[in-house]
């Protein structure tokens, strides 16, 4: 496994950590405030990996932006819990799934091209 291989593995678990702590909290898990701030691991995944290594890569700016709507739909969906409208913040759970779904779509894309111009090299 190389350097990137590694690298995105990295986010794609940090990714899906997210998904099972967000549905955590909306069934009456405790809320980790810090994991879902701009200090959260993917956020520093991003400033620590991600601009560094893959910076210029096309997918990475909305891979970031996919996320930070991740991060303002998740706390809004924390934000209709706490206010009691618990069936509401169950049912935007289908907007995480989107947005999941469109963050791992842009992660394989930019993993297959660097593969690609792995094989090349």
């Amino acid at each position: 496994m190389n350097s990137a291989q590694i690298d995105f593995q990295q986010i794609r678990i940090k990714h899906i950590l997210f998904k099972s702590k967000v549905r955590s909290v909306l069934y009456g898990g405790a809320l980790d405030s810090v994991f879902f701030s701009d200090a959260g691991p993917i956020s520093n995944w991003f400033v620590q990996v991600g601009k560094v290594k893959y910076g210029n890569e096309p997918e990475l700016y909305s891979l970031q932006k996919t996320h930070n709507d991740l991060l303002s739909s998740a706390n809004q969906l924390f934000g209709l819990y706490r206010n009691g409208s618990i069936d509401q913040a169950h049912a935007g759970m289908k907007d995480i799934e989107k947005l999941s779904d469109r963050f791992q779509e842009l992660l394989s894309q930019v993993e297959k091209r660097l593969a690609l111009r792995a094989d090349i090299v």
